[in-house]
């Protein structure tokens, strides 16, 4: 028989284990088997801890005969923001996108906000308040795997495997600098707080002295013991914070250099506030209490600065994300006096990671970008992720400038603009709604705890400096949060960064209710469950299965899927056709295989009809059609499946010619969602070329040669184009632009004018 305390209490520690297990591997977790290695993973993680814990909270509740779902300070910011992302999913241009995420992205989307609402609620409502600092030891060291494997990068350990120039920019297990450099300078500031409560003030010791004294002749080493044991949690602490802070040093993150020393500086605010409260209103006749009070403040504010001072010498030798300060650190001052002239190497990787153009000027186009979009979907956005296929579409022209300007930009690369244009003023309305309530929150309680210490007496000392240590813990917690703001200002969210916002304020307000205890109560009793208790259990254990398994089922297509990409684009289409066909099948409603293996039924109808066998190479081309058509009808405002669905129309018209008008027609809608993009420009040019319209081939070989004038391919097809026309001087024009603007040195455009010239 089934008891309710059991069952309630199997739960509970399902629960709180599952809580560790999330923070410790969500960072850490990555695998060479998907699609995308990094967010994919820790997104599936997520979605696989949200069940269990969801599941074992349902099942309490069941047992216990009663809803617990604890209220908070946040549920309205929380609601709000919730509401606003479903009707913005009911109304996006993409309804698919908008509930799963962006495919290779997939943070974001409905099940994601979902997963971290529902994670919200089940930390305050289960989690124990004691169990806090159990919890931060797993968060932190899964942070300091993270960091140790971040600084083994920068010397080395994996240079060979990653494409991007991971020596000059690490990225551990988080995928890309600027990520790795938010995640961590949300723990330094946690970090540095569980390293001022591990060093009591001396006060604290005196007390613990005389009490020792009275009630055992062994007080001296009881005292010297637990002074040893804070000296070497605090050194613990400090080398933890000294991993972290040289792993975001060699990110050379801007925006998570700035996002740690704003956090920082918060910190020691708030502990100086309340040290320095507690120093002057408490009211004694013992004077060495009162000086001890006073050292106390002093010492905990000198380990604040020490830590500080640590963090400044480590900048100095290793130099900092700002060139501009680097002049004043030992590497710059050092290199001139070197007689070996370094080799650096051509860094890999977006200009927002690396450095192509100024990635200011980037984020300031595609910024512009997300400003037209909010314009023009001003109330719930574009819908829910949808940034990628918005953007498209109002992507200023002035993009064509920069060095990457043929990247697809899913991101409006500021987490504030990206809910503007997806969601709508709503949905930032929300957003800031409840980041507003949690800082007016957090200053409320700073003002309570400076009338907590005015109105404080000896008699309640104890329980005041207990409260004074988790107050800290709680400000750390609160600096840590804000990094987030900053980071996101100048990026996005990640799977591990949306886990720690929603996060961080339910063990925030988890802790709060031990420093002002709510009414809130678990209910247990000794009753065994009923068979109506019973039935529910198992109707909730068989739905938990049946999604776990899905989520599994999804994680291998995922597989297959990338192992038939990378198939097709080693050119083995035969061997990619089996893999993506099994893909869909575990998951046919992603229209991303549809999209894949449409091409690749294309590319084998090609084949089949090279090799003679006229009728397995039509019914291959039905394939390529009809697996495109359920793309489309999934995700019509894609515009790379569009552009898919050209080169489709394009391969099967060497089979027959009928397809080339297809192909167009194709084109001219991405040309729709994409009316500033050269490349769909010069490729309708050039399609019309082969229909023999030659006057619109024309037409858009200049407007494509317009967009970006340095754009090689419409200029050299202009030549060529002129010379075939008789029209030699524009033919010259043509290629000598190549010449003087875009490749002085190309050989293939001097031949062609030295051809000319003869």
């Amino acid at each position: 028989m089934f008891m309710v305390e059991k069952i309630s209490g199997w739960c509970g520690k399902i629960i709180e284990w599952s809580f560790y297990l999330l923070f410790f591997f969500v960072p850490l977790i990555l695998t060479p088997l998907n699609y995308e290695l990094f967010e994919y993973n820790k997104m599936m993680m997520v979605y696989g801890f949200a069940l269990v814990i969801g599941a074992s909270w349902i099942i309490k509740m069941i047992a216990n005969g009663k809803p617990v779902i604890r209220r908070t300070p946040l549920d309205i910011p929380i609601l709000l923001f919730l509401l606003s992302q479903i009707i913005s999913t009911i109304f996006s241009i993409d309804r698919h996108v908008s509930i799963f995420g962006y495919y290779s992205r997939f943070n974001g989307g409905l099940l994601s906000v979902i997963s971290y609402i529902t994670l919200y609620y089940a930390f305050v409502t289960n989690f124990p308040q004691d169990k806090i600092k159990k919890l931060m030891f797993w968060v932190l060291s899964s942070g300091f795997l993270v960091s140790v494997y971040g600084i083994l990068e920068h010397f080395g350990i994996d240079k060979n495997i990653w494409v991007q120039d991971v020596q000059n920019r690490v990225f551990s297990t988080l995928g890309q600098p600027n990520w790795l450099a938010a995640y961590i300078s949300v723990l330094l500031p946690i970090s540095l707080g569980l390293g001022i409560i591990t060093f009591r003030s001396s006060e604290d010791r005196a007390v613990e002295s005389q009490k020792s004294k009275v009630k055992s002749q062994n007080y001296n080493s009881k005292v010297k013991s637990s002074f040893f044991k804070e000296k070497i949690g605090l050194s613990g602490y400090w080398v933890v914070g000294s991993i972290y802070y040289l792993t975001l040093l060699y990110t050379k993150s801007r925006s998570g250099f700035i996002g740690f020393w704003v956090a920082d500086v918060i910190l020691i605010a708030l502990t100086f506030i309340i040290s320095y409260i507690k120093s002057k209103n408490v009211c004694t006749n013992d004077v060495t209490i009162v000086t001890g009070n006073v050292q106390g403040r002093s010492g905990i504010l000198g380990k604040i600065v020490l830590a500080n001072i640590l963090f400044l010498v480590i900048t100095f030798f290793i130099g900092s994300p700002f060139t501009e300060f680097n002049k004043y650190t030992f590497p710059e001052l050092t290199r001139n006096k070197s007689v070996t002239a370094e080799v650096v190497k051509p860094p890999s990787g977006t200009a927002l990671e690396t450095g192509g153009t100024e990635s200011g000027e980037i984020r300031r186009i595609v910024w512009k970008g997300a400003i037209d979009i909010i314009k023009h979907y001003p109330i719930f956005g574009t819908g829910v992720e949808t940034f990628a296929f918005a953007y498209y579409k109002f992507r200023p022209l002035e993009h064509n400038a920069v060095s990457e300007w043929d990247f697809l930009y899913n991101k409006a690369h500021n987490e504030y603009l990206n809910y503007g244009a997806t969601t709508g003023l709503v949905g930032l309305g929300s957003y800031l709604l409840f980041i507003l309530f949690f800082i007016i929150w957090n200053l409320n309680k700073v003002k309570n705890q400076k009338l907590k210490f005015k109105n404080s007496n000896q008699k309640l000392k104890v329980e005041e400096d207990a409260h004074n240590s988790l107050f800290i813990i709680h400000s750390s917690l609160f600096s840590g949060w804000l990094t987030i703001l900053i980071t996101n200002f100048f990026g996005f969210s990640v799977v591990i960064i949306q886990l720690l916002f929603f996060l961080i304020p339910a063990i925030i307000i988890v802790l709060d209710s031990a420093i002002y205890p709510s009414n809130h109560l678990t209910i247990q009793t000794k009753r065994p469950v009923n068979s109506y208790q019973m039935a529910g259990i198992i109707l909730t254990f068989f739905a938990f299965s049946f999604l776990i398994f899905t989520l599994c089922k999804f994680w291998y297509a995922d597989t297959l899927f990338a192992k038939g990409y990378n198939l097709n684009r080693a050119g083995d289409a035969v061997t990619a056709n089996p893999l993506l066909r099994n893909a869909v099948m575990l998951n046919n409603n992603e229209p991303v295989y549809h999209d894949e293996l449409s091409v690749d039924y294309a590319q084998l109808a090609v084949l089949a009809y090279d090799q003679k066998n006229a009728t397995l190479s039509a019914e291959l081309a039905q394939s390529a059609l009809e697996e495109n058509n359920k793309t489309l009808s999934i995700s019509s405002q894609n515009v790379t499946f569009w552009k898919s669905r050209t080169r489709i129309f394009y391969a099967l018209s060497s089979i027959d010619n009928k397809y080339l008008k297809a192909a167009v027609d194709s084109l001219l809608i991405a040309e729709k969602l994409a009316p500033t993009d050269p490349k769909i420009t010069y490729n309708l040019g050039l399609l019309y070329m082969k229909l023999n319209e030659k006057e619109k081939g024309l037409d858009f070989l200049l407007k494509s040669a317009q967009m970006k004038t340095n754009y090689k391919d419409p200029y050299f097809a202009l030549g060529l184009f002129y010379m075939e026309e008789g029209k030699k001087e524009e033919g010259k024009k043509a290629f000598e632009h190549i010449l003087k603007y875009i490749s002085p040195d190309d050989v293939e455009v001097k031949k062609q004018l030295e051809e000319i010239g003869n």
